[in-house]
């Protein structure tokens, strides 16, 4: 859209806007253009916002390989005000052209079934919760927004005996015998024609069946021994009036076969103010005939349906009395009355109730004496589905404005009962007082991977209000015992068990023969399923296994997230605490400044939670033998990663030195070799925490046991040195060592894992 603006007008791009407002409002265009010629443009705005407000779907709107008659369909939509039919057929058009990416999509292409109808849903299933909630229409007025060409007079539709020959109709004459030829006439303005040898005929107002007789007595005086044939050719035109509540009333020139029908048509049809049910034909000031459209839509009965006589008037008077019919009828919507229609009539109108409808109960929603609004009860003495028609109850007339609701029957089916579980047929079951378990159990087909020691039924308790578990021993039922042949309820749920055990899958990969996804069997152990994949490769490092479990994952997240809010607890009791006792500006600026590290520090660790590894360190090499059955060699659970890496050549130093990273790795090299070659450590180290996290997972420092000095530990390839921080001891800092210990750490793991990968 324009962006130049003045006083929120797009008035440098004015010519656009205006191109833009052509296509959906021409009149709105027109008055929005005039505007801002005139410099008005406060008017030009207000016209401006209320086209964007009332076509915010439709503006920009991509038309790209839509059919001609669709676009037209569209606008003429936008333009009678039926924005919601407009949408539709936008949404419609939008998914038939991913189903139709070339070409041009019509009416016929679009999926205007797409959506599932009432009946689709409901015997799929799905109770029809909404069916309440369903916006009422008022019925008949979608016939006059779609292109009815049905009612529009074809130019090859012969006439009938009675049309009336006028002013303007062609007449085509063809003679043989002793005279002979083809003649086209046309009826004068004074109603006449002109014939070879006879000279003016006088035949406006004569029935086209008669047309013949009257025109051969005439060339009867002149010729002998004829014959004669008549025909029409164009028809003449004629002039309607087209009044009342219609959308585009006036005066129209139309074929002169055109009906009443055809007529409210060409005007747009009535609007929603206007009736359908008292349309009315005048002729010469005296109203000939009166309409009653419900019978064409209802049944198909086009009788009524005159043809129009030049002059004639179709008159529209505004609509009458109205009754809504929602719920579980056929055909939900606003009906028109003519003033003595009863319940009854209402909902044949509506296409009676559906079998899902609580045919005994009706209720009535009625606005009383333009005060009030008031429901009524309407029971039904017969109630017998859609048979109500004698049923004394629905004799009671409709008031204007009542809405008539048909209640759906309640989901829930109470005499059933319910099979879940190991069995062939599962799902509800029909109950009787006389139905045990047994035949049920029977009749559902326990399969081979039932538990026949486990069965149970779940019932509700006398007072519904809990549920109470029932045991059964299969096993001793099918074998005769009538003890577990319980007598069955309503609403029963009958569980089959299953002894069998899922399969459970564990993957492996990287550096071994077969890496991929593979069952597992109950107590296999790692050394097993890497047997089964053909060993290592020539390049594989075992001493970086990484090896990942699901419950681990979820423990050190679980602990973390503990950890976390009692640090968190701690911190904010540190910094109250701190805060109180402070007895200088310095001091309590140093507990604040201390607050917000911590918390800073705490939301990384927040942040690291979710990139928990579940990583369980183990010991491996080579040479499966070795560690085979010890405790290296889990026993594999559903779930589990094995990562076999290639031998890395690196080593990590991180922490307080001057060139922290990755070296390339040495054998034979000490941790103390590596610190040096990373330029040493910095001032504010803390030489006595020096720890070395292994490829493994496992890690040392030199309180470690057996260790001693860790500086003059011989390193392995993907091994990480951390120095860690000096961390001052006041007060509070005790929890950011802690933080920052943990922190660093949970990185270092992750480093030290992307080394060797």
């Amino acid at each position: 859209m324009p962006q130049s603006m003045q006083q929120g007008v797009p008035v440098g791009l004015a010519p656009d806007v205006v191109q833009e407002m052509q296509k959906l409002d021409p009149q709105s265009a027109q008055a929005f253009s005039d505007a801002i010629n005139k410099g008005d443009f406060d008017t030009a705005k207000k016209i401006y916002d209320e086209f964007r407000r009332n076509y915010k779907d439709f503006i920009g709107i991509d038309m790209t390989g839509m059919d001609p008659k669709l676009a037209e369909e569209i606008n003429r939509d936008i333009k009678l005000g039926n924005f919601k039919s407009a949408k539709k057929l936008l949404e419609q058009f939008e998914k038939a052209r991913k189903r139709k990416p070339t070409g041009f999509i019509t009416l016929e292409d679009l999926d205007l079934m797409g959506e599932s109808s009432f009946f689709e849903r409901t015997l799929s299933g799905e109770f029809p919760s909404d069916i309440l909630k369903d916006e009422l229409k008022q019925f008949g007025y979608d016939l006059f927004q779609k292109n009815s060409s049905q009612f529009t007079p074809s130019v090859s539709t012969p006439v009938g005996p009675d049309y009336i020959i006028g002013p303007g109709d062609q007449l085509v004459l063809t003679l043989w015998g002793t005279a002979e030829g083809i003649f086209t006439v046309t009826v004068s303005k004074e109603g006449n024609v002109t014939l070879p040898k006879v000279g003016v005929v006088p035949i406006s107002g004569v029935r086209f069946g008669d047309i013949e007789h009257t025109l051969r007595r005439h060339l009867s005086k002149y010729y002998a021994n004829f014959n004669l044939s008549v025909s029409i050719g164009k028809l003449k035109s004629i002039s309607v009036y087209i009044v009342g509540e219609v959308v585009v009333p006036g005066s129209y020139s139309v074929s002169s076969l055109t009906t009443v029908y055809g007529a409210l048509v060409i005007a747009g049809g009535p609007t929603k103010l206007g009736s359908l049910r008292s349309v009315q034909v005048v002729r010469g000031g005296k109203v000939i005939k009166t309409i009653d459209l419900y019978n064409f839509l209802l049944k198909g009965d086009r009788s009524q349906d005159i043809r129009l006589q030049h002059e004639d008037t179709v008159f529209v008077p505004i609509i009458g009395p109205l009754v809504g019919v929602a719920g579980a009828v056929y055909r939900k919507g606003i009906y028109e009355l003519k003033g003595n229609e009863t319940i009854g009539d209402a909902l044949n109108m509506a296409g009676g109730i559906l079998p899902i409808g609580f045919s005994n109960r009706l209720q009535v929603l009625r606005y009383s004496n333009n005060q009030k609004k008031i429901v009524v009860d309407v029971k039904l003495s017969k109630p017998n589905g859609n048979d109500t028609a004698h049923d004394p109850a629905l004799d009671a007339k409709v008031n204007n404005m009542d809405v008539i609701n048909i209640l759906p029957i309640n989901d829930s089916v109470w005499e059933t009962v319910n099979v879940k579980g190991e069995v062939r047929q599962p799902g509800d079951y029909q109950w009787r007082p006389d139905l045990k378990f047994k035949e049920i159990i029977l009749e559902a087909q326990l399969l081979p991977t039932s538990d026949p020691q486990s069965a149970e039924i779940v019932r509700l308790s006398p007072d519904m209000l809990d549920r109470k578990v029932i045991h059964i021993d299969l096993k001793a039922l099918l074998q005769g015992d009538e003890s577990q042949n319980i007598a069955l309820l309503p609403k029963d749920q009958i569980r089959v068990y299953t002894s069998y055990r899922d399969v459970e899958k564990v993957i492996i990969k990287g550096e071994v023969l077969r890496p991929g996804e593979y069952d597992i069997y109950r107590g296999e152990r790692l050394s097993d399923l890497i047997r089964r994949v053909g060993g290592f490769t020539p390049g594989a490092y075992p001493y970086g296994a990484v090896y990942k479990r699901k419950d681990v994952k979820t423990a050190q997240s679980k602990n973390m997230q503990q950890f976390i809010a009692k640090m968190q607890s701690q911190v904010l009791q540190q910094a109250a605490g701190s805060a109180a006792t402070a007895v200088s500006t310095e001091e309590a600026q140093f507990a604040k400044s201390e607050l917000q590290l911590n918390q800073g520090l705490l939301d990384n660790l927040k942040g690291m939670q979710e990139q928990m590894e579940g990583r369980v360190a183990i010991n491996i090499t080579t040479t499966l033998d070795a560690w085979a059955g010890t405790k290296d060699d889990l026993i594999l659970q559903d779930g589990d990663t094995i990562t076999i890496p290639n031998t890395p050549q690196e080593v990590l130093v991180l922490g307080e030195i001057h060139s922290p990273g990755a070296q390339v790795f040495v054998p034979g090299l000490k941790v103390g070799d590596y610190i040096s070659q990373a330029g040493g450590e910095t001032n504010y180290s803390d030489r006595k925490q020096i720890y070395v996290l292994q490829a493994n997972g496992f890690a040392y420092s030199s309180d470690s046991p057996d260790v001693g000095n860790v500086e003059k530990v011989q390193l392995k390839a993907g091994d990480a040195i951390f120095v860690p921080q000096k961390t001052e001891r006041y007060a509070a800092m005790r929890f950011t060592k802690d933080i920052i210990d943990i922190i660093f750490k949970t990185a270092v793991t992750m480093a030290t894992i992307s080394i060797i990968f």
